[in-house]
């Protein structure tokens, strides 16, 4: 395994949660869209309102080169402790078979934390797949998971073992678990990724990976429905990464992929597992194809739903599978829909099995495929569903109990163009000031080419009323190619979107957008009481907090080096820890904070002179 850090000082330290309260409340996103319920809102956003995200006031702030495409969630952890202090991270993987760590606040943090790469990722010239619905590489296409208490990232990466072997042995997949700082591997990583009758080149580990029960869960479809393959579903245990379940879906069929366009498995209160199938073999017995299925936490299927027209949704290739299943929180519903438009609402107390009247509700929902959901309680207008489907309008519906209104509460005028339609995302400050996030293709077609991308804000309360769009102000908010089917990330004033870059395979780039610096902002004031403490040859600082600070960077200045060296960014809490001077050495530091317009004022210096005599001279 090939690592790559950035800065010098953050090599070798340790990898804890740091249980020092932050300058202000921050939100993680430890999860494809936002929580095991799959509801893709994050209600604890506290900086970003409608009236904030206007083009005048929100934009670029800056970019992340990747190494190639994202297919991914952004993910963020806020409090890790690394490179001496306190940061907040966000993570990013990408085709190529690489897993970053970048400093989720500071633009001023150019490097990654860390960047791991797992090796040759397969892509599509691997086998005869017979489409480019991925263009380039398919190394990491799964959302990662993170256990913020253990302070882990799990990821699954297919990589090519070797170019002389036959097409099924030359590549293997691995569960990977690495400690959220360094990005290391724990000591029982990686795992080789093994079931009966899974070939490693053909799964496609399309699903974001889900935590639930102290188990990792591990989701299959394929690539372009190339065979053989089967929707696998596997449970690692976070301890020691050993398999303690698995599933398939078609075991003495074919296909049956668990797709859901990038979605996790959910899951509820109780630890039930819920996925939804695609194409392929069905006999309401052991073959499960097209079906909501649940499964108890050792992956036991406990129930399942078909609906009336199974066989024709196979035959014509629509997919049940297309926008995975959402749990309606507070209720006993999972609602989820295809490519065929129609949105089914489940009791998941009973699925009843074969046959639409026993679904809750069925009904028609948008004009073709259905591949992103969002569920918000709205204080102002109550429960809502958001969805953008395939060439067409973006549609809000309400939800009254157990019922949805089949006829649209709200929809936008103008359809989009084609294939896959938009990536939905929600924040809000619990119920108010939602904002829907929208990814999308500018123009055109997105299933077998990258496309000119375009991110929509909405007020989510009348998504008629657009705030902002990145391609108002293109030459600041632009974020070049539209990263299929990867929702934005919201979280604590910052919005994460994934592109894949300039070019139709082989770039990407993460960008990051908040509220713009103020005009004549007034400047921050220094940091008090700095003072240091040393101890088994390190330098600890602490200053006192200052109002307003989103972040800290300390600055240092050596009788070695006096030029001065920012030796730390993105400090979320005020201590920050190094290794003491060199013999002989004296350092001065100082501390600034930052906010929306920038560093403010630098505190007064602390020098520390090295506690080792500096080498005596010789005559």
């Amino acid at each position: 395994m090939k690592k790559i850090h950035g800065s010098a000082y953050l090599l070798a330290l340790s990898s804890v949660i740091s249980p020092v309260t932050h300058i202000c409340a921050q939100a993680d996103v430890l999860t494809q869209h936002n929580n095991n319920m799959r509801t893709g809102a994050n209600t604890a956003e506290t900086s970003l309102t409608p009236a904030d995200v206007t083009t005048s006031r929100f934009g670029m702030l800056y970019r992340k080169v990747l190494d190639d495409q994202p297919f991914t969630q952004p993910l963020v952890a806020t409090g890790v402790s690394v490179g001496g202090g306190t940061r907040d991270l966000v993570y990013i993987t990408t085709v190529n078979n690489s897993v970053y760590a970048f400093d989720a606040n500071d633009d001023q943090a150019s490097d990654p934390i860390w960047h791991v790469n797992f090796g040759t990722p397969a892509d599509v010239n691997s086998t005869d797949f017979g489409c480019l619905d991925m263009n380039g590489k398919m190394g990491i296409v799964g959302t990662p998971v993170i256990d913020k208490q253990r302070g882990v990232l799990y990821v699954v990466a297919l990589t090519k073992l070797s170019t002389s072997a036959p097409s099924g042995s030359a590549f293997t997949q691995k569960l990977h678990a690495l400690d959220l700082a360094p990005g290391a591997a724990l000591p029982e990583s990686p795992v080789t990724i093994q079931a009966q009758d899974f070939d490693p080149l053909m799964q496609n580990q399309r699903p974001a990976l889900l935590l639930a029960n102290d188990q990792v869960y591990v989701a299959y479809s394929s690539h372009c429905d190339k065979q053989p393959y089967h929707g696998f579903l596997l449970a690692y245990s976070e301890t020691g990464l050993r398999q303690t379940g698995s599933f398939n879906t078609s075991p003495t069929g074919t296909e049956a992929s668990i797709w859901q366009s990038g979605q996790g498995p959910a899951a509820d209160d109780q630890g039930n597992i819920y996925v939804v199938t695609g194409n392929g073999t069905w006999d309401g017995k052991l073959n499960l194809s097209e079906s909501f299925l649940k499964l108890t936490p050792t992956l036991q299927l406990s129930d399942w739903f078909t609906p009336t027209n199974h066989l024709a949704l196979d035959k014509r290739d629509q997919d049940l599978s297309s926008s995975g299943p959402t749990l309606i929180p507070g209720t006993h519903l999972v609602v989820g829909g295809g490519k065929e438009g129609v949105l089914y609402t489940l009791n998941t107390g009973g699925f009843g099995h074969l046959g639409d009247e026993h679904a809750v509700q069925h009904f028609k929902a948008t004009a073709s495929h259905l591949h992103s959901l969002v569920y918000w309680q709205s204080a102002k207008t109550g429960d809502a569903l958001y969805i953008w489907g395939q060439r067409d309008k973006a549609r809000v519906y309400r939800l009254h109990g157990s019922q949805i209104d089949e006829t649209p509460a709200v929809m936008r005028d103008i359809p989009n163009e084609g294939h896959p339609g938009a990536m939905l995302s929600l924040s809000a400050n619990g119920t108010r000031d939602g904002i829907l996030w929208a990814a999308i293709h500018a123009t055109g077609d997105s299933w077998h080419e990258s496309r000119p991308g375009i991110l929509h804000a909405y007020d989510a309360d009348d998504i008629r009323h657009e705030l902002w769009n990145s391609l108002q102000e293109p030459q600041r908010d632009d974020c070049g190619e539209y990263a299929k089917m990867s929702p934005p990330t919201i979280a604590n004033g910052k919005v994460y979107l994934p592109s894949f870059g300039r070019k139709n395979t082989g770039t990407g780039q993460l960008c990051i957008y908040g509220l713009l610096p103020t005009a004549n902002g007034p400047k921050l004031a220094p940091p008090a009481n700095l003072t240091y403490t040393t101890a088994d040859h390190r330098t600890a600082l602490t200053w006192s907090a200052v109002p307003g600070a989103t972040t800290y960077r300390v600055l240092r200045r050596s009788s070695l080096e006096p030029s001065p060296v920012t030796v730390a960014y993105g400090l979320t809490t005020p201590h920050f820890t190094e290794a003491e001077p060199a013999r002989g050495e004296t350092v001065s530091y100082t501390v600034v904070g930052v906010d929306r317009n920038g560093a403010g004022a630098e505190s007064q210096p602390t020098s520390v002179e090295s506690l080792v005599p500096a080498p005596a001279a010789h005559h």
